[in-house]
Formats: C-alpha cells, sequence, structure tokens
C-alpha cells in the first residue's frame, strides 16, 4: 500500500467557489484569469466574501478567504478544514461518481444551515430519488456533532454516509493494525452500519470496510497456599479490552450507493439498533 502524501494539516481552504455570475465552480477547473488577461473573481457560497484561487504544486488547488479573519461556515471558526479533508471529499467525489449513476453530485453542498461534504442524487426503483450526504472524518472526534448533523439529514429524507481515514487503522508502515483505539464516533458509525465503518484509502483511491470485533483477554492465573497448605487458583478470568477493537478489513470494489437501504427485518424490532440515532434507516 502507497504511503499517503504528507499534506498540510492547518491550511484553511475551499474546493467551491461562486464566480462573479453566481455559478459555482470547482478549484481544479478554475482559471486565474479570462480570456482578455482579467483576473477572476471568485466568492464564497456562503458568506459572499472575495476568495483567492490557490493552484500550486504542493497541495490540492483550493480556495481561501482572501480576509484571513472572516468567519463562515466553511471555516469553522479560525481553523478551517485540513487539506487532508479536502482531499478526502475530491476523492470520494470521483469513486462516487464512477460506481454510481448519479443526477446529482456537488462537493461542499448547503443543505439548509449546514454543508455536506459531499452530496449526491440517484435514481432507485419505482423512479424514486435517493439523496444521499457523505461525510469525511479525518480529525474529527465532536460526537455530539456527529449526532446532530446525522439526524439533520434524517429529518430532510437524505441518507448520510461517515467515511474515515483509512490511517485510523493503519500502523506507520501503512498495514492493517492488530488493535486499533475506538472512539464515540467509530462506535456509533460501526452501530449503524451493521457492524462496520468505511474507510478511505485515499494514496489508491478504494474503500474499505473495516469490521471491529471484540479482544478477549484473560487475566494471569497464579497458584497460592492457605494456611493449612493447600493449593488453590486465582485469576484466569476472561474479559473484553474496553475502547479496543480488531479490525478486519474487507476491499469494497464497487461502492454502489443503491445497495444502502433500510432492512425489513428493522421494522419489526423492538428496539434502535443505532445507539445515538433515535428512528434513523440503517443502511446495508
Amino acid at each position: 500500500m502507497a504511503r499517503q502524501k504528507k499534506i498540510d494539516k492547518e491550511l484553511i481552504s475551499m474546493l467551491v467557489a461562486l464566480t462573479e455570475d453566481g455559478n459555482r465552480i470547482y478549484a481544479d477547473e478554475a482559471q486565474k484569469k479570462d480570456q482578455y488577461g482579467n483576473r477572476n473573481k471568485f466568492y464564497c457560497p456562503d458568506c459572499g466574501s472575495e476568495l483567492t484561487l490557490k493552484q500550486g504544486t504542493k497541495n490540492i488547488w483550493h480556495f481561501s478567504h482572501k480576509d484571513g479573519n472572516t468567519i463562515c461556515i466553511f471555516r469553522k471558526g479560525k481553523r478551517g478544514e485540513s487539506i487532508i479533508h479536502q482531499t478526502m471529499k475530491k476523492k470520494i467525489k470521483e469513486i462516487i461518481e464512477r460506481d454510481n449513476e448519479v443526477i446529482v453530485s456537488e462537493l461542499e453542498w448547503k443543505i439548509g444551515s449546514r454543508i455536506a461534504d459531499y452530496y449526491c442524487e440517484l435514481k432507485v426503483h419505482f423512479g424514486n430519488i435517493r439523496k444521499v450526504a457523505i461525510e469525511c472524518v479525518y480529525q474529527h472526534n465532536d460526537i455530539d456533532e456527529f449526532r446532530a448533523k446525522s439526524k439533520y439529514y434524517y429529518d430532510r429524507d437524505i441518507y448520510c454516509l461517515w467515511i474515515f481515514n483509512l490511517t485510523r487503522f493503519l500502523d506507520k508502515d501503512n498495514s492493517f493494525k492488530e488493535e486499533v483505539r475506538v472512539n464515540e464516533i467509530i462506535k456509533e458509525a460501526h452501530t449503524s452500519y451493521f457492524g462496520k465503518v468505511f474507510a478511505l484509502d485515499i494514496a489508491n483511491e478504494i474503500i474499505y470496510a473495516v469490521h471491529l470485533s471484540n479482544i478477549l483477554r484473560e487475566t494471569e492465573s497464579v497458584t497460592l497456599y492457605d494456611e493449612w497448605g493447600d493449593e488453590y487458583d486465582v485469576g484466569g478470568e476472561s474479559y473484553f479490552l474496553r475502547g479496543t477493537k480488531s479490525p478486519s478489513p474487507v476491499l469494497v470494489n464497487e461502492l454502489k450507493l443503491n445497495k444502502f437501504t433500510r432492512k425489513k427485518a428493522d421494522s419489526f424490532l423492538g428496539y434502535n439498533r443505532s445507539v445515538c440515532m433515535v428512528d434513523l434507516p440503517k443502511w446495508w
């Protein structure tokens, strides 16, 4: 497995901007000057502030706010998103378009008061339209935001798929770890997607479905002697490691979104499989 390229983690950036005509444009399609040599201007889709187009050789091409003090939903405070997060979004868009017949496919798509990392629509049975929002997880650890955003999409009849950066499950030599520490977001995504989480290998542009199994351990068994000299054993009890799981990755050859559907059996369950999101439809 190829080692992922080191990317600036602190750079505040966007992949999408608005032209002076109000049309959405991606950074890798934009031109700094028009045919007459005049500088093109680009604006933030949320706050309307002017953006700078950056098309260097070190990082993925992107826009950034011209005014470093601008606050808007894309910047998420003053820190913004990392280039790794932006790269994940771009790669996921390419994979979804490759594996699905989408009728809408957009990065950084505004849905009400929120912006989906990637949004698409595709036709399913009987001419119905399935709406899907995909959120990338690189360094994200806010479980409340995870729950709130998942429910926000559900309330608008939009499926939500969270995709993690594969590096969470890899050693320094890019082999899969035998044991992985899992946070609340991984646990709840694992429950919601029927015992798997989805992870993107940026370098190779592929998706894995990673199942996380409990790890069984035993306390050390020790032989002791009582006051009469008789032997007895202590320890040797079995227990599961808390917060640590064993990953079993499976390569997803095609990420077909029309295969994600609510299980019929779920409508008969007296409880919800998800530990975090009430009445959310579960995928796969």
